[in-house]
């Protein structure tokens, strides 16, 4: 979950860079809303390992080698499917996490404290609503960030 907070950081720290942000930082601070726009500008002058980390696991999917993508995809609500999904995201996130730039942002923009928090709930209350909603949050927050590497997506 990439916040308001997060784009003004990110954008300011290409600033830092000698990139010239104005015209984002403007289009953000000016409606208070994150934009596919930004996102993409962000991602084309640094690219965020959440997007390396969601374009590694849909890869995996296309060379046959793991379901976890296509599981968030098409929404199950198998139960033990869902369960097995969310501990399988966590694990490569994990995995994944040795190759990050920033590690903290990583796992706060992927989730992992939701997703543990989640699995908590539902071994203690065998709810699996949260679970269901998170999995659509990730799924929403794959589309967006697929649209910012498009350029990149059918390699």
């Amino acid at each position: 979950m990439i916040t308001y907070s997060d784009v003004i950081l990110l954008l300011t720290d290409l600033q830092d860079n000698g990139i010239d942000v104005k015209e984002y930082l403007n289009k953000v601070i000016s409606t208070n809303q994150i934009d596919i726009d930004t996102l993409k500008f962000i991602n084309d002058n640094r690219e965020l390992d959440l997007t390396r980390f969601y374009e590694k696991i849909r890869k995996s999917y296309n060379n046959k080698k793991s379901n976890l993508y296509i599981n968030i995809m098409k929404e199950i609500e198998d139960t033990t499917t869902v369960v097995t999904t969310l501990n399988s995201y966590a694990l490569q996130i994990v995995l994944f996490s040795k190759d990050v730039n920033n590690l903290s942002q990583f796992y706060k923009f992927s989730r992992l404290e939701d997703v543990y928090k989640c699995l908590y709930h539902y071994s203690k209350t065998f709810d699996l609503v949260p679970c269901l909603q998170l999995l659509k949050l990730i799924k929403v927050d794959i589309k967006t960030l697929e649209t910012t590497y498009r350029k990149n997506y059918n390699k």
